[in-house]
């Protein structure tokens, strides 16, 4: 290993290493920051297999997940992605499906920063729950001291309820959202799962959910909705520390109530979400009838959540007998 020959050469532990030894080599040798960070986790698991605790600096490279997770949050427009997580709803149907994903969202594409189509791509089988910590895409996922921030207890959430909506069905997963309590800091962690692990048999962890709570078993989330998803977080998470707006003064009795005071107006997230629901619906409809023309059959379908019947057929040139002469 490239560390320990530079710990050799320089006279200085490799095993267990120390802060001044891991900045020197940083230092002696610069990488690019995603080579870097592959480093530390070779030399982090180094001391995890030998039964040591890896000594890392405040910042840098080999910072701590707790800093480097500070760092990252100028990637969502200032909002710190643990104060996402705590803004994303655990209980209630459909909006605490919707935020347990969003917050194994946020874990995969902010906290470990993984690529969206790695995001879309991950399977149960990348997975590890252990007493000792959340293991995603051969990643250590960072802890937190309160639980409704801690990424390990938020893919924990996820997969539990992933694993109730995927074996038993909606109506289950629904009965077991309505029934949850919020989570509080006065929580207890879990970074294992209490029943049996059923989100084991999930063809994808990450699978598309509409806004009433119905999921497709094998196609994952789009990288558009991706970024509908974490724009929404970090908006709800900026939300909770503005100041409540000041309720205006009732009008006074015989003036002319506004045109839009019995209309209620949609929220961000609703239309957002109808939106990409939309945009959803247009690509499968298109994608059917490109399939169907390509076959030459009539096309006739309906496109999911609307009455909307498209029907188109291809015409194929119909060649023409010569007259014959008299």
């Amino acid at each position: 290993m490239l560390f320990c020959d530079y710990a050799t050469a320089t006279g200085q532990p490799a095993l267990p290493t120390t802060v001044a030894t891991l900045v020197g080599f940083f230092a002696a040798l610069p990488a690019r920051p995603a080579t870097q960070v592959r480093r530390v986790r070779a030399i982090a698991a180094a001391h995890r297999w030998a039964g040591h605790l890896l000594a890392r600096p405040q910042n840098g490279p080999a910072a701590l997940p707790g800093a480097t997770l500070r760092l990252r949050a100028a990637r969502t427009g200032g909002v710190d992605p643990v104060e996402m997580i705590a803004a994303c709803a655990t209980r209630g149907w459909p909006h605490g499906l919707h935020g347990r994903r969003d917050a194994f969202l946020i874990v995969t594409a902010l906290v470990l920063n993984l690529p969206q189509a790695r995001v879309r791509g991950l399977v149960p089988a990348e997975v590890t729950l252990a007493s000792d910590g959340v293991l995603v895409g051969a990643q250590a996922v960072p802890a937190e001291v309160d639980p409704r921030r801690c990424p390990a207890c938020a893919v924990v959430r996820w997969l539990e309820i992933l694993g109730v909506l995927d074996g038993l069905g909606r109506g289950s997963a629904r009965m077991d959202l309505t029934g949850a309590h919020a989570a509080a800091t006065t929580d207890p962690h879990r970074h294992e799962c209490r029943g049996p692990q059923r989100w084991r048999a999930a063809a994808t962890l990450l699978p598309a959910i509409d806004r009433h709570g119905w999921h497709d078993d094998y196609q994952p989330i789009t990288t558009r909705t991706i970024r509908t998803r974490l724009a929404l977080a970090a908006t709800r998470a900026t939300q909770q520390h503005e100041p409540a707006t000041p309720t205006p003064h009732a009008p006074a009795l015989g003036a002319a109530a506004p045109a839009t005071a019995g209309r209620e107006t949609p929220s961000l997230e609703e239309a957002l979400t109808l939106l990409d629901d939309i945009a959803d619906d247009a690509d499968a409809l298109n994608d059917r009838i490109l399939a169907l023309l390509n076959q030459g059959q009539p096309v006739t379908t309906v496109a999911p959540h609307r009455h909307l019947t498209v029907e188109a057929t291809r015409f194929r040139p119909v060649a023409t007998r010569p007259r014959a002469s008299r």
